[in-house]
């Protein structure tokens, strides 16, 4: 678990970044991304605690944060540069979702978000509330619109903007996630795990997140199903 700041972590995780970008992906195109959901809810903690690093002794704790609403994103997954975890590979839709929940879960939002290179993230739209089974895999149906977009800046230079896949917590519970147990050891293939506090609003840029855990995996996993159109590269 690492410390807001970590610009270790966030340095990895821009080659995923660019590596997104630069997919594409044929018509009709469907995949699931995201977690395999194969591990078991370890971290019995909701929103109101944060987990981070000692600031002096560099041990894994967790933070009060006075908060019950939060939004998290699965981060990657520490050296593997080609697993797509939260960046939409090009237009089209996330259709499904799914989350892995320990007891007593929380009640989630899907969260759309926009991130450019470098920087991430502000939310534009949001699920309805979805209510995951206790100690159980559950599947929610969606039908949320994402894409990938170019936008030429006055120096001349292509900015690409894409999507970010994630859960906002509204409520009391337990989130989806589990504890691998090798928290700011940056062990290659380890989990990472984004979080804000409170919940990110909608079209409130949250540049950078308020803890970035790393040995931490966010039990989430979403269908995204691509558009005809080709998105700009």
């Amino acid at each position: 678990m690492t410390r807001p700041g970590n610009h270790h972590i966030l340095c990895l995780l821009a080659k995923s970044f660019v590596a997104v970008f630069c997919f594409c992906a044929p018509a009709a195109w469907s995949q699931n991304f995201g977690s395999n959901l194969s591990a078991t809810p370890n971290l019995n903690i909701g929103c109101d605690l944060a987990p981070i690093l000692n600031p002096i002794t560099g041990v894994p704790m967790l933070a009060p944060t006075g908060q019950t609403t939060c939004t998290m994103r699965n981060f990657g997954y520490l050296y593997n540069t080609t697993r797509i975890t939260s960046f939409v590979p090009r237009n089209g839709k996330v259709t499904e979702f799914r989350v892995r929940s320990g007891p007593n879960p929380a009640p989630l939002k899907l969260t759309i978000s926009e991130a450019s290179l470098g920087t991430c993230c502000t939310a534009r739209a949001f699920s309805r509330v979805f209510r995951p089974k206790a100690n159980k895999i559950s599947t929610f149906i969606v039908n949320m619109q994402v894409a990938r977009s170019a936008h030429q800046l006055p120096n001349g230079q292509l900015e690409q903007i894409t999507d970010v896949v994630g859960l906002s917590a509204v409520g009391l519970g337990s989130l989806p996630l589990h504890d691998e147990g090798s928290a700011g050891t940056l062990t290659p293939g380890s989990g990472l795990t984004q979080f804000w506090y409170p919940l990110t609003p909608r079209r409130v840029p949250r540049v950078e997140g308020i803890a970035t855990a790393d040995g931490l995996e966010l039990l989430f996993r979403w269908k995204f199903v691509a558009s005809k159109r080709r998105p700009i590269n």
